[in-house]
């Protein structure tokens, strides 16, 4: 039976992390604020959604990605304030940001690097806007990897076969 972009942007929702609490930051060594835990949480965000973005696109038509990827997007946005923990923030200039660093990281990819160097460019974003500082980038790394399921969004996106993305009901 088909999927619908909804319910496959659920499962990729639930793959993501959420709010990175500061409980986590501190067992990496992280001892920063709840604010500075929401601007974690938001470059986790964009790296996982850049993740995402990618694996369909390598897995899927420009049109289902695009589908899927609007519907996880609406999904984000219910989960805000909640599951996300970034009541904080705004989150229609997130989007605009989001797609600035998506630019930035598919330059990466362009050039060659591999997935820490994304990591390495979101912890020196957080390192210039003094999130955290430059003796904590490796804690951050350690955190990015561990966190993002890189791997997972690739195989979840494999499985969705073309045919598999129903219309919606």
């Amino acid at each position: 039976m088909p999927f619908r972009h909804d319910e496959i942007a659920e499962q990729l929702y639930i793959l993501m992390p959420h709010a990175v609490s500061i409980e986590t930051l501190a067992e990496y060594g992280l001892e920063v604020s709840s604010d500075q835990a929401q601007d974690i949480t938001r470059e986790t965000l964009s790296l996982s959604l850049y993740w995402i973005a990618s694996a369909l696109r390598a897995h899927l038509s420009p049109k289902e990605t695009a589908r899927i990827f609007h519907a996880l997007r609406t999904r984000i946005d219910t989960a805000w304030e909640g599951d996300l923990g970034l009541g904080g923030h705004e989150r229609e200039s997130y989007w605009r940001e989001m797609e600035a660093r998506r630019q930035v990281y598919d330059e990466i990819i362009r050039n060659g690097g591999a997935p820490p160097s994304l990591y390495l460019e979101a912890a020196g974003v957080l390192e210039s806007g003094q999130t955290i500082h430059a003796e904590d980038r490796q804690k951050l790394l350690a955190l990015f990897i561990d966190l993002i399921p890189e791997e997972q969004i690739g195989e979840l996106a494999a499985e969705i076969e073309p045919a598999d993305v129903a219309e919606e009901r």
